[in-house]
C-alpha cells in the first residue's frame, strides 16, 4: 500500500513539474496581451506610454478597471490613469 502511494505521489509531482513552464508561458502571454491591450488604449488618448512596461499586474488591473468604468467621464479616466501610471 505504501509503495503504491509513493507511486502515486511520485507521479503527480513528474506530472505537475513537466506542466510548471507550460502553465508559466501562458501566464506571461496573458500579461503581455493585457499590457497590449492597454498601452493601445493609452496611445488612442493620446496619454504616454513609455513605463507600460513597468507596470505591475495589480496597476494593469487598475487601469482596465478603470477604462471598464463607464460612470467616469473620459477625461476622470484619463486623471486616473495618470495618477496610477505615477505610482510606479
Amino acid at each position: 500500500m505504501t509503495r503504491k502511494i509513493i507511486a502515486l505521489v511520485t507521479a503527480a509531482s513528474i506530472s505537475l513539474a513537466a506542466a510548471a513552464p507550460a502553465f508559466a508561458q501562458a501566464m506571461d502571454m496573458g500579461f503581455n496581451m493585457l499590457t497590449g491591450a492597454v498601452f493601445n488604449e493609452l496611445q488612442s488618448r493620446g496619454l504616454p506610454t513609455d513605463n507600460v512596461s513597468n507596470l505591475t499586474l495589480n496597476q494593469i488591473g487598475q487601469i482596465r478597471a478603470v477604462l471598464n468604468d463607464d460612470s467616469l467621464s473620459e477625461s476622470n479616466q484619463n486623471q486616473r490613469i495618470e495618477a496610477i501610471m505615477r505610482n510606479q
